[in-house]
């Protein structure tokens, strides 16, 4: 496995064209302590190849054991020569999807992370990782690009994520650190069928064993069709979107209605494909709504009677020939402390940079976003006002953010003399 590992990170390594650094989310898990040592091997190889790894532990402080293991994890980590860190997470838990939470307050650390350092980040999904996923969006009901799963490699708006497992499964990763007497630990809730993935986990194990013994084989290959399909029709979704659609730099878009309604009569599901885009941008999700809920709302559009719908925070309107995108102002996050040069997410939507401490506030309605009465936004100027933070310093001093839209495949431009940058992660542009 070793061997296969270095040929194949190092082809990883050489498509990313990027400094070697790198933050390797440590669960302490099999998976990411497999990781962790397969890395160790590689680093001590007498290859072209060297990387500099920084193993991160997030504590999610969700079970009595967490601390404790975190701890030992960091030793093992530390003891194999990685300068480890461990994030505990204070902030409140929430009544609902606590595994959605804790995935995403473990994204915003990791990246917040490799943005301070200039790095690239590692993660430990494994073949058998993909399949769930998978299942879990046909599930719900998800659109095209849901339905491509994960990639060896993704970028982040400046960052590449990197999966070196991905085409290794759950028993291979087992034999290897059974040989290597690798120690890890087990993660009771992985096993709490009151979590989706666990359900899904198990729906898996019921269909492998009884009815569809290839299904994991079927769905990682259902994963790279779509996926190769996506990368085939980017260039005319990406001109097409140039063309047709005006993105504000506080997070509003416009669309022609006239075009939409061609595509959509052309092609109904890159239709689906766009708008859910959107509305991902917009809204600040992870993911475009359910292909159902979007194409709901893309029937609705071309009625006579349609005047105004929401969908995944985000109001949808027609005004003078144009479908207008504009995130509601409800949800917002209002109130995050933010500590100077640190990296922040607000909202899903933005990249906060900001050399001063303090929290972040809502607007006052003052021109933040200087919409004149030719601007293509005029008519919604207030309401993107309202879903923008200002910048509340330790003094009470309130300071209006510089707003800027980077796109997911861009490197992000830190060396501005901006105190307060917003950056608006575009998702639409791929």
């Amino acid at each position: 496995m070793i061997s296969k590992f270095d040929d194949h990170f190092n082809k990883l390594l050489k498509n990313i064209n990027s400094n070697n650094r790198f933050i390797l989310g440590l669960s302490g898990g099999i998976d990411s302590m497999a990781l962790l040592h397969l890395i160790k091997n590689f680093k001590d190889d007498k290859r072209n190849v060297s990387i500099n790894c920084m193993p991160i532990i997030i504590d999610h402080n969700l079970r009595d054991e967490s601390e404790y293991e975190a701890k030992e994890a960091k030793k093992i980590s530390q003891n194999l020569g990685f300068y480890t860190q461990i994030k505990k997470i204070n902030s409140s838990k929430p009544n609902g999807n606590i595994q959605n939470w804790a995935r995403k307050q473990r994204r915003n650390i990791l990246f917040q992370k490799c943005l301070e350092l200039s790095a690239n980040l590692i993660l430990g999904h494994h073949f058998d990782d993909q399949a769930e996923t998978l299942f879990m969006r046909i599930i719900k009901g998800s659109a095209l690009d849901g339905l491509s799963g994960m990639n060896d490699i993704t970028s982040w708006n400046g960052i590449f994520i990197i999966r070196p497992l991905l085409s290794y499964k759950k028993k291979q990763i087992k034999n290897y650190v059974r040989s290597k007497k690798i120690s890890y630990f087990e993660d009771i809730s992985n096993i709490n069928n009151k979590f989706e993935r666990v359900k899904t986990r198990f729906y898996l194990d019921y269909l492998k064993k009884n009815i569809w013994p290839n299904i994991t084989n079927d769905l990682n290959y259902f994963s790279n069709l779509n996926s190769n399909l996506l990368i085939k029709t980017d260039y005319f979704f990406n001109s097409w979107l140039n063309e047709n659609i005006i993105i504000h730099e506080g997070g509003a878009v416009r669309v022609d209605f006239a075009s939409l309604r061609s595509i959509f009569e052309k092609s109904f599901l890159f239709a689906v494909r766009i708008v859910g885009k959107i509305i991902q941008t917009v809204g600040g999700k992870d993911y475009a709504p359910k292909r159902k809920k979007t194409s709901n709302l893309i029937f609705s559009l071309f009625t006579k009677n349609f005047k105004k719908k929401s969908l995944g925070n985000v109001n949808v309107s027609i005004c003078q020939g144009y479908i207008f995108f504009i995130r509601e102002n409800r949800n917002l996050n209002f109130g995050l402390k933010i500590q100077q040069n640190k990296y922040y997410i607000f909202d899903g939507r933005f990249l906060v940079k900001s050399s001063i401490s303090g929290k972040l506030v809502k607007c006052n309605n003052d021109d933040l976003v200087l919409i004149d009465n030719k601007n293509a936004f005029y008519k919604y100027g207030c309401c993107i006002n309202n879903t923008i933070p200002y910048l509340e310093t330790l003094e009470g001093q309130t300071i209006k953010p510089h707003l800027y839209i980077i796109n997911q495949k861009s490197t992000l431009n830190i060396a501005r003399n901006d105190c307060f940058s917003l950056y608006l992660l575009n998702r639409i542009l791929v």
